[in-house]
């Protein structure tokens, strides 16, 4: 008889004990969320404040290619002079440098690449017909 007594106030015990790590839990998480949309805020204001910071500097890179995992050649304009230089893990190499160049030629917002497929497909066939015609002729 005595267990029966005793058997709801064990499991309203425990029902607290749950309910408690329950919203610990819900609290953790939230804390962990809005940590890490104050770092995303932050990421993104000091991007932005580099940006602006950079934006009005003389030297700038136009154009970077990967040759490799630790090499590149990057052209870079610092007074309307453009340099083409390596780099690698041991330094930096002058490659060429030149001042008959325009900056307008290397941006990449004025560039007209053409990289939609159907496009590409259609220039494509025309070529192969344009070449297939030749040969008949």
């Amino acid at each position: 008889m005595a267990r029966l007594i005793f058997m709801p106030l064990i499991f309203n015990a425990s029902d607290a004990s749950n309910v408690s790590n329950y919203w610990f839990s819900i609290k953790y998480v939230a804390m962990v969320v809005i940590f890490i949309y104050l770092l995303w805020i932050f990421s993104k204001w000091l991007t932005n404040k580099n940006y602006i910071s950079l934006k009005d500097r003389n030297i700038k890179v136009l154009d970077r290619t990967a040759l490799s995992n630790d090499k590149y050649i990057v052209l870079v304009e610092l007074e309307n002079i453009f340099y083409l230089l390596g780099v690698d893990k041991n330094g930096i190499t002058l490659i060429d440098k030149r001042d008959d160049l325009s900056t307008e030629m290397f941006l990449r917002s004025n560039r007209q690449e053409n990289n939609d497929f159907a496009a590409i497909l259609k220039s494509s066939i025309g070529k192969r017909k344009q070449k297939d015609n030749d040969a008949d002729n």
